[in-house]
């Protein structure tokens, strides 16, 4: 395990399979992407299963703001490819050695990514279903 290249990604290259992308611009730097943005930088693993392992070591390290001591800047702070490098590779090398408790982790994380993405869509059902009795309210006036 720990085949991973980080590069700066750059719409001209070609995304190798079993990649990530990682925000590197902004508060939210470190976050990681199924989608490739503009500023972002490119993770790529050897099989579906490091790469799963790398995504959820990173949402874990940006959900707990583990990046926001390394972010630089004054305007609009950014994230240096070596330190998030450094950041991953410390947290990559905790995962192995700990990888029940790791793996239990992902799955707890999977089930609740899942569950909050169900309670947004029903918060959006909620709120089209106000907008058309609202609507209603007002035809009927």
């Amino acid at each position: 395990m720990q085949c991973f290249k980080i590069v700066t990604y750059s719409p001209k290259n070609i995304i190798p399979p079993h990649s990530f992308f990682i925000l590197s611009k902004g508060l939210n730097s470190g976050k990681p992407l199924d989608k490739s943005t503009a500023n972002c930088f490119v993770v790529s693993g050897v099989n579906d299963t490091e790469r799963e392992i790398a995504y959820w070591v990173c949402f874990g390290l940006w959900r707990s703001k583990s990046f926001r001591k390394y972010l630089f800047g004054s305007v609009i702070e950014f994230l240096r490819i070596g330190d998030f490098k450094t950041v991953f590779k410390e947290s990559m090398e905790e995962a192995i050695i700990r990888q029940a408790e790791h793996d239990k982790m992902i799955k707890t994380l999977r089930s609740m990514d899942e569950l909050e993405k169900q309670y947004k869509q029903n918060l959006l059902l909620i709120s089209d279903a106000k907008k058309a009795i609202y609507n209603s309210y007002l035809k009927k006036r």
